[in-house]
């Protein structure tokens, strides 16, 4: 099993790469040109996409700071749910998460669980 310290630098780097990403999309947003009203309607749709991206960026750092968090306070690789140790190769594959495999299905199983916001924001990502 890696170290929590090599589980740290991955979570850092990610951080730094969704950071990026953001200010990218803000910029592209803020440096919008103005366009024919017949151009409008796909401008729209596109700062609206990236909007939503944007929001799915911004809720996976929320979930890499709280994993150096717990790096920080040694709860690191401890499911938030049952208490027992998430395997290494979850942790390789989703360094972020807080909950192993069964805890996560069972968490969005449940229409109140706490990953709920994130799945939904998935969801809507569907165009209307």
């Amino acid at each position: 099993m890696p170290s929590t310290e090599t589980y740290r630098r991955r979570l850092l780097q990610e951080r730094e790469a969704l950071l990026a990403e953001v200010r990218k999309k803000i910029q592209g947003l803020s440096a919008a040109e103005r366009v024919s009203e017949d151009e409008e309607a796909q401008r729209l749709h596109e700062d609206f996409v990236h909007l939503r991206l944007s929001l799915l960026d911004a809720e996976r750092l929320r979930l890499v700071n709280e994993a150096l968090d717990r790096i920080e306070v040694g709860d690191y690789g401890i499911c938030m749910n049952c208490e027992q140790p998430i395997p290494a190769k979850r942790l390789e594959a989703v360094p972020w998460t807080r909950y192993r495999v069964r805890c996560q299905e069972e968490l969005d199983s449940n229409p109140q669980s706490d990953g709920e916001e994130f799945l939904q924001a998935w969801r809507n990502l569907a165009l209307p």
